[in-house]
């Protein structure tokens, strides 16, 4: 017996009638005839005497009404209970990002996990990839987002690409070099350049400093992160680099090409991950939402 039979019996059992009962359970006339069939043959008694002209009730058909409603209202709150407590389900997923611009990435993809599943509960670890990288290997976290480099020996078995991303010089719209559309070595000298500090300075954005010659230059600004050498930039003491992330647009700063120097990797660093759990869904999303996502490699197609 299952909850198909019972919902044909008591739409025959309310209208009498076959065709009509089948526009309440939308299926087919045939198939309703069928499920009353296969309840008869298991209850082992005739529920319906039918004629070409009629359809009436037999008196075991009569009897069995009450109990035919008593089980499948409870059969159909079961199924919503148990389907709702699947999707309220605790998902936990715990990420880890270098910066506040890795971050911004990820937001978007936030944002779709927590519609897909009401019990998401996500934890985001700002830090160090080194740290991070050792992190996922103890299993404290299940993703990493970050550039790829090829210096490093992350302890991770999988990368994910999510997009490109050109290594940019940095400055204010107002600065001499804004109306340049690629930037060079001699193009920076004498200038005041900020360099990220060397534990929080991602190696993409460490290699456009070597390609300035950056390091070189006798006067240099040090910051602690992306963020603060980007203010600087902003209030003009100075001129830095770093690769062009989505989401990393500044109206006051121009953003402009360094020359020979190719785009890096964003992507996300995992574990091999199993079809269905919170990360793997993260990492699919990801990489649905950048699949076409615009790349700004010249100074025309800022994001």
């Amino acid at each position: 017996m299952n909850t198909t039979q019972l919902e044909c019996f008591l739409a025959v059992a309310e209208t009498l009638n076959f065709s009509k009962a089948a526009g309440m359970v939308n299926i087919s006339q045939p198939a309703v005839s069928h499920q009353i069939s296969s309840l008869e043959a298991e209850l082992g008694v005739r529920l319906f005497l039918r004629t070409n002209k009629s359809v009436q009730l037999t008196k075991e058909g009569l009897s069995f009404i009450g109990d035919a409603e008593t089980i499948f209202r409870t059969a159909m709150n079961s199924i919503h209970r148990l389907s709702t407590n699947a999707s309220e389900i605790k998902q936990t997923l715990t990420v880890g990002v270098h910066n506040q611009t890795e971050l911004d990435v990820i937001v978007p993809i936030l944002e779709i996990m927590g519609k897909i599943y009401p019990g998401f509960e996500p934890e985001i670890i700002m830090m160090p990839f080194k740290s991070l990288d050792n992190m996922l290997e103890e299993n404290k976290v299940q993703l990493i987002i970050a550039i790829k480099s090829d210096d490093e020996t992350p302890k991770a078995e999988c990368f994910t690409t999510l997009i490109q991303c050109p290594v940019m010089l940095i400055c204010r719209k107002d600065d001499i070099l804004a109306k340049k559309q690629t930037i060079n070595i001699e193009d920076i000298n004498g200038r005041r350049v900020i360099l990220i500090k060397r534990h929080k300075c991602p190696d993409a954005a460490m290699e456009g400093y070597m390609k300035l010659g950056m390091p070189n230059n006798s006067n240099v600004l040090l910051a602690d992160g992306c963020e603060a050498a980007f203010a600087m930039a902003k209030a003009g003491l100075g001129i830095t680099a770093f690769p062009m992330m989505p989401y990393m647009y500044d109206d006051k700063l121009e953003y402009i090409p360094i020359g020979g120097l190719p785009p890096v990797t964003l992507g996300i660093y995992s574990k091999k991950l199993l079809k269905g759990e919170p990360a793997f869904e993260f990492v699919l999303n990801a990489k649905k939402f950048y699949k076409n996502y615009p790349n700004p490699i010249d100074k025309t197609n800022n994001v």
